[in-house]
């Protein structure tokens, strides 16, 4: 997989293998971040505030949500929203996102529980596919399943669906 050329506004993110390493990720007492995990507090300043998940920076007019299927349908985000550059270098860099891994990686030992993953239900099990969501606005609340905080789409603000490409198959 060729590395993703990363976007000017995220220059300013520390790296880790080529990739960004998104605002709202968990850093290890020892300093390595745990991609796939979420900082708890993070997230929810993300979500009160309106910061983009990837660069940290105030969001603006339009809000850019990456959604699992299983949220999609109740249009309801577990996961905070992005600007449309750093959604663009997200749906190619993120492997998850953009269907290059079919699983889920299995927890390290020494990964805190993620407040994206509260009841640790997703190491192991099979990748969800993912749409991108550009609404003009949102509503913070907390997700009914996970009792974690969240962004609850109202219908009428949503102005764009896009599918990503669906997990690459076990061959």
């Amino acid at each position: 997989m060729p590395e993703t050329p990363i976007p000017v506004p995220l220059r300013h993110r520390p790296t880790v293998g080529g990739l960004v390493v998104p605002w709202i990720t968990v850093q290890m007492p020892d300093g390595r971040y745990r991609f796939g995990a979420i900082d708890a507090d993070r997230l929810r300043t993300a979500f009160i505030d309106h910061l983009c998940q990837i660069c940290g920076e105030q969001m603006s007019r339009l809000f850019v949500f990456a959604m699992r299927t299983v949220d999609f349908e109740r249009l309801i985000s577990t996961e905070p929203a992005m600007h449309p550059e750093c959604a663009r270098y997200s749906v190619t860099a993120c492997p998850m996102i953009a269907g290059h891994m079919t699983h889920y990686r299995a927890q390290a030992s020494d990964a805190p529980e993620s407040a994206g993953d509260p009841h640790g239900a997703r190491p192991g099990h099979r990748a969800h596919e993912w749409r991108l969501l550009w609404t003009t606005g949102y509503r913070t609340t907390l997700d009914p399943r996970t009792r974690t905080p969240a962004a609850e789409i109202p219908i009428e603000l949503l102005q764009r669906v896009q599918r990503i490409k669906p997990p690459t198959p076990d061959r």
